[in-house]
This record gives C-alpha cells, structure tokens and sequence, in this order.
C-alpha cells in the first residue's frame, strides 16, 4: 500500500486505526466494529460487504 499512495496511522484510535489516500480503515477480526472509519478490513469473511473488505483482498494486490 506505500507503494500506492500515502499510509498513517490514524492518532485518534477511536476513530480507525490507518488512513490510507485519506480513508480511514479499520482492521481486525469478526467482532470489529467500523467506529468511524469508512472501510474495515476484516479477516473472517470471504466476500466484500457493505464497508467491510476481506483481507485476503489486500494480498491480491502484492
């Protein structure tokens, strides 16, 4: 993703964990909850849904 554009963590934990091209993500498991991020990347699912992207999506990119 450094490749790609510009990635930070997001000082504010309560609001996502990176920013990313300025969209804040969140990461993490089945129970994450998206707080005020615009996209969670979650590792228990196998489809995109709504806002949530699987991690697996990222590793396509590589």
């Amino acid at each position: 993703m450094k490749n790609r554009g510009t990635l930070f963590a997001e000082k504010d934990k309560a609001k996502a964990d990176l920013i990313f091209n300025g969209i804040r993500l969140e990461t993490g498991g089945a129970n994450k909850k998206p707080k005020q991020a615009d996209f969670v990347i979650r590792d228990d699912i196998d489809l995109p849904v709504r806002n949530a992207i699987p991690m697996w999506v990222l590793g396509m990119g590589w």
